[in-house]
């Protein structure tokens, strides 16, 4: 006994645990007496990730906060390249410093000290710069012309990220960005490089010439930080307090060399292709050389689907550009199904799309359909997941893939797919595997789930079916429901414009859109402008209608005959008969439309006490897709209920409109289950307070990932302006929270499930 007493003695108290920054101090005293600095910094700038609860002293120096410490900048190096940087770029090519990354000592690496789960990163504290470009300007390959152009020279290895927006053109040789190949040729590209994405990365693998020049006609997106905390701190915003030369108001765009080039509190990344995607895009684009090929692309949430589907397109865009005998037939076909998180068309739809040009850009970037990416067709579900209605959402997939194999069937095929991938979600994939019948099946994780898998693998039994890694974890400071308020709000603010040379038909209104004029739609008489109004999942009862959808978001949807409005009978033999009917997209247009949408109103449409026409869906369900398709959205601004008119916002333009009812089609409006617009009630509030509220506040730490709606909580803001005559708004004080029961409530649907 005495023997285990003396054993316990000479044990030490467990030390208590260390903050961070006492722990970084200490490793770098001690390495500072075994060390040169040059070495000491980059071995802490690369390796020191953890820490352990060892004591310590601290040192010189003043520590952040807790809550600063989180927002610091965390950036992943490089991968497989020399660390080297060079200073900042002005007017003139800067002098090539001697730092941290020249030193011969820069490639070892100190081993980072046991940590247990409960302690905090380092990485997440503020560190010593990180390289991100290895590109090292001098006279003789960087030069500013004065037309703004920057004209770099760039060699074997050599690697540019770049945040912002810009115009990339290559003059002689060739790089490689987002997956694309770009060579030599008068082409312009537009790149928009925000950093709540990935920003892609210029690559070289011999010599080549590129020229970057402003976007200066990307203000009007950047203007949108005026009207939402959503849109700001995306770009080059000036960072004064850590680098007094730079001054973005020269320039659109910014080199990034080391991770103190960026904004202050930002998460920088570049965009990495791990190799088995390198691998698995260079087999399915020498395979789709032969003969057209269609590749569908699953996987969990957030494994990466989005951005391997977009390197593949650009890969086989730009692959057919170098291929004579492909030039004619350029282009890809592109199948979103993904309605919560779409690429090439608004949050609750699905779209069959075309692009003939690389994409550079996120999807808020590029809101509306544009020369280089023509809408189809597409289909409007009224609901970000496919869980409201998954007898429509097969239905308008299948009538989807109808259109692109009697219109498109010459161009290779990439199908987008949800993350749902259990329950019905993989019951959804598995039906819509055997009834498209893709060349491929990718999916996105080596990590299971084994039923999802297996369930996979079954179904294709006349189709390849491949697994690749998920792509990395990737900080980012908006969730998707952010994402899906920036793609709407974007869509309601853009504006189509033709006559500009370089295909930028692009430009967004910077102010609230209560100064803009709605559009005046008459609901009531014989010629009203819309033929009726329904709702997907909840109905509404006739004297609620008129809220329910006064200040929501409705689709537009083109009827282009009265078969579309099918009986919930005939609902189960349609879907049943939908796939072997897959080719048949004409039907029997013999029987004058007009007159069959006469006598079928006065069958299946009700009016609200305010006259507005409802059609009920308890005798008519949701519209066949194969007799109708999606035109956009709109913003139901107000009613005017004496004059019987809609007051709706929309970038749609009156000629969509016209087209389908001179083809004797009609429009009807389709509510459900979108997103709450929140972003456009508090526009306004914003834009009149934008010089009063504290820029210097950090607003992404207001973005709660469990909250879909921005409140309004920021003390300045309140005081600074009057919301008492804007509805639905609620402007807190202080720490004043909201009561209980004032979220939205959300349904459970897995009462029922057993197991996890």
């Amino acid at each position: 006994m005495a023997t285990n007493k003396r054993r316990k003695l000479n044990i030490s108290e467990p030390p208590q645990a260390m903050s961070a920054f006492a722990l970084r101090k200490k490793l770098l005293s001690q390495e500072t007496t075994t060390a040169t600095p040059t070495s000491t910094a980059i071995d802490t700038a690369d390796e020191v990730h953890t820490v352990s609860p060892s004591p310590g002293p601290a040192d010189t120096g003043k520590a952040r906060s807790s809550k600063k410490s989180k927002k610091g900048p965390t950036v992943q190096p490089a991968p497989n390249h020399e660390n080297d940087a060079s200073a900042d770029v002005k007017d003139s090519p800067p002098t090539e410093a001697n730092n941290a990354y020249d030193s011969p000592s820069a490639s070892a690496r100190s081993t980072s000290p046991p940590t247990s789960d409960d302690e905090v990163s380092v990485k997440q504290a503020k560190v010593l710069p990180i390289q991100l470009s290895n590109f090292k300007p001098s006279k003789s390959n960087y030069q500013r012309r004065k037309d703004g152009r920057i004209v770099l020279k760039l060699f074997d290895g050599d690697r540019l990220v770049i945040l912002g927006s810009y115009d990339l053109r290559v003059t002689a040789g060739e790089i490689t960005i987002n997956g694309a190949t770009l060579r030599s040729s008068d082409k312009i590209h537009w790149v928009d490089a925000p950093y709540c994405h990935a920003l892609p990365v210029v690559r070289c693998s011999d010599s080549a010439t590129i020229e970057l020049l402003s976007r200066q006609k990307s203000d009007g997106l950047r203007s949108l930080e005026r009207l939402s905390p959503l849109f700001r701190k995306l770009w080059n915003e000036s960072n004064a307090a850590s680098d007094a030369k730079y001054t973005p108001s020269d320039s659109s765009f910014q080199i990034l060399y080391t991770s103190t080039d960026g904004p202050k509190k930002t998460v920088l990344q570049d965009l990495v292709s791990p190799p088995e995607w390198n691998r698995e895009v260079a087999k399915l684009v020498n395979s789709s050389s032969s003969k057209p090929s269609s590749f569908m692309i699953t996987g969990p949430k957030s494994s990466g689907k989005s951005t391997f589907g977009k390197i593949l397109t650009n890969r086989l865009i730009t692959d057919q550009l170098s291929d004579s005998k492909s030039r004619a037939n350029r282009g890809v076909a592109v199948l979103d199904f993904d309605p919560g998180q779409p690429e090439y068309c608004v949050a609750g739809q699905i779209a069959l799309v075309l692009l003939t040009e690389p994409v550079f850009s996120p999807s808020f970037s590029r809101p509306l359909p544009g020369p280089g990416i023509p809408m189809i067709r597409s289909h409007a579900l009224a609901s970000i997941s496919p869980a409201s209605d998954p007898e429509l959402y097969v239905e308008a997939a299948l009538d989807l893939m109808t259109h692109y194999r009697n219109t498109l069937a010459r161009y290779p095929l990439i199908i987008n797919t949800p993350g749902w991938i259990q329950g019905t979600g993989l019951d959804l994939l598995t039906s819509l595997i055997t009834a498209l019948r893709p060349t491929e099946v990718i999916y996105m994780s080596e990590s299971g789930p084994a039923e999802a898998v297996e369930a996979l693998q079954d179904s294709c039994k006349h189709t390849v079916f491949s697994t690749l890694p998920s792509q990395a974890s990737q900080l980012t400071s908006r969730t998707a429901a952010h994402f899906r308020s920036m793609q709407t709000m974007s869509y309601f603010h853009a504006e189509t414009r033709s006559g500009e040379a370089d295909g930028y038909l692009i430009q967004w209104n910077p102010k609230p859109l209560t100064t803009v004029p709605p559009w005046q739609v008459g609901y009531k008489g014989p010629n009203r402008g819309v033929f009726g109004i329904m709702c997907y999942d909840y109905q509404a009862p006739l004297d609620l209608l008129a809220d329910a959808i006064n200040g929501t978001i409705l689709a537009v949807v083109a009827v282009e005959s009265a078969k579309a409005f099918r009986q919930s009978s005939e609902r189960a033999e349609l879907l049943n008969d939908a796939a072997a009917d897959a080719m048949d997209i004409d039907g029997n247009e013999d029987e004058p439309a007009s007159s069959s949408f006469s006598s079928l109103g006065k069958k299946i449409i009700s009016t609200t006490p305010e006259g507005i026409p409802f059609i009920d869906t308890a005798n008519v369900t949701t519209l066949d897709p194969k007799y109708s398709h999606s035109l956009g959205l709109v913003l139901i601004r107000g009613i005017d209920v004496e004059n019987g008119v809609l007051q709706v916002l929309t970038p749609l333009s009156a000629e969509a409109i016209e087209d389908v009812t001179s083809k004797g089609g009609e429009i009807v409006l389709v509510s459900g289950k979108f997103d709450t617009p929140s972003w456009a009630y508090t526009e306004e509030l914003y834009y009149r307070a934008h010089d009063e509220v504290d820029d210097e506040a950090d607003l992404d730490e207001s973005m709660d990932d469990d909250d879909d709606d921005l409140n309004v909580e920021n003390d300045v803001f309140a005081e600074a302006v009057d919301a008492t005559q804007i509805p639905w708004i609620e402007v807190l004080h202080g720490n004043q929270k909201r009561g209980a029961g004032s979220k939205v409530w959300r349904v459970r649907r897995d009462l029922g499930r057993t197991g996890n």
